[in-house]
């Protein structure tokens, strides 16, 4: 990879033209889970302190289905403490994200541009959240839904015998660091643009402790198949044997220890910020709800690949199918991973069942 930051980057955005929002139920509900949180830390905020207009920011937007449904919430809360305070609502994501989409989105009916009240202003703005993307001391409502586990930048290390971070363990000891260099920066330029006494809501798979002390690794064993899928790939001669050994799907699921080592005692950012509540939930899948309900594992296999190729297609065809084709083009090997992926989840839905710990944070602005 060449020396330009957007080559390097893990992702180009979700799959666009409302692919991504029409298989995100699962996004949907950590959105749903969370409103609590979102309510709480709105619910916080010093309403008669804000002279102009209340301006919240959502942070890995998207295409705007969740981005769309955690604002209304955060707005409707707004109104229901004061009708008439002017909202400015903000949705962020990177420069290649599908933003007539989200504006689709925000414009469609029963969102929250249909709230009585006070003016609400819905604006984009388009860069990495790892870096500050809005004026220092403007925000007064930070949220970060499904996105903040993604990495900064494709990593380049070899994993061995799987394309997750947990594979191997030398290589997961190298993501840590990197993934804990993002996490530091991410939370970096949101303490430069939270106004004192904002409120920031970050919620995204995680990894969980259980009780005999194992870990469980969110989405582990669907990077499992999808590896497996890969991996005949490049032993029939579609992918390029190297490509596949250096390629990592670029997210890490950060432990509850982890995510709150910087704001801690002692940590980079322990005057910035106060943890007001901290939790790691399990949240199920839809998709195996729906299985375990009717046992149609062809319609289960259909509609679980559709949610994976709606967050995947863009790292993976970026990172993996381009560089890696072999005598096929990179769209046609794109299909052909998604096509037996598919297959392999129908004929054997446990292996790839997706299993996902959300991880909640609460913090405050000092």
């Amino acid at each position: 990879m060449g020396d330009d930051p957007g080559e390097r980057a893990s992702t180009e955005g979700m799959k666009a033209g409302g692919y991504y929002d029409l298989h995100s139920e699962y996004q949907r509900r950590v959105v749903e889970g969370g409103e609590h949180l979102i309510r709480s830390a709105t619910a916080a905020l010093d309403l008669r302190s804000i002279a102009g207009a209340l301006t919240v920011v959502d942070y890995g937007a998207g295409t705007g289905a969740t981005s769309v449904q955690a604002m209304l919430t955060a707005v409707a809360e707004v109104r229901q403490r004061d009708r008439d305070h002017p909202v400015v609502a903000v949705h962020n994501d990177v420069v290649t994200n599908d933003f007539s989409q989200l504006f689709r989105n925000i414009a469609a009916p029963g969102g929250y541009l249909a709230l009585p009240g006070g003016p609400i202003y819905p604006s984009a703005v388009a860069g990495s959240f790892f870096n500050q993307v809005v004026p220092s001391g403007t925000v007064h409502l930070a949220m970060c839904s499904n996105a903040a586990h993604w990495l900064r930048e494709q990593p380049d290390v070899r994993v061995e015998g799987g394309m997750y971070f947990d594979a191997h363990e030398a290589a997961g000891a190298r993501l840590a660091e990197q993934a804990a260099g993002d996490w530091l920066e991410f939370l970096g330029s949101r303490a430069a643009e939270l106004a004192a006494g904002g409120r920031l809501v970050v919620q995204g798979i995680a990894t969980s402790r259980s009780d005999d002390g194992t870990d469980r690794v969110s989405a582990s064993r669907l990077l499992r198949t999808m590896w497996q899928v890969a991996d005949e790939l490049a032993d029939e001669g579609l992918l390029a044997r190297d490509v596949l050994e250096r390629y990592v799907f670029p997210v890490y699921c950060r432990s509850l220890e982890e995510s709150l080592a910087p704001v801690r005692s002692g940590g980079p950012l322990a005057g910035a910020f106060e943890v007001v509540s901290h939790a790691v939930d399990e949240v199920p899948s839809p998709y195996w709800e729906a299985f375990r309900r009717d046992g149609d594992a062809a319609a289960y296999a259909e509609s679980y690949v559709q949610f994976v190729r709606a967050f995947a297609e863009s790292t993976m065809m970026k990172h993996l199918f381009r560089p890696g084709a072999a005598g096929v083009d990179p769209p046609a090997l794109c299909e052909t991973f998604f096509e037996r992926l598919r297959a392999a989840t129908a004929a054997d839905p446990e292996a790839g069942r997706y299993e996902a710990w959300v991880l909640r944070l609460l913090f405050a602005r000092r």
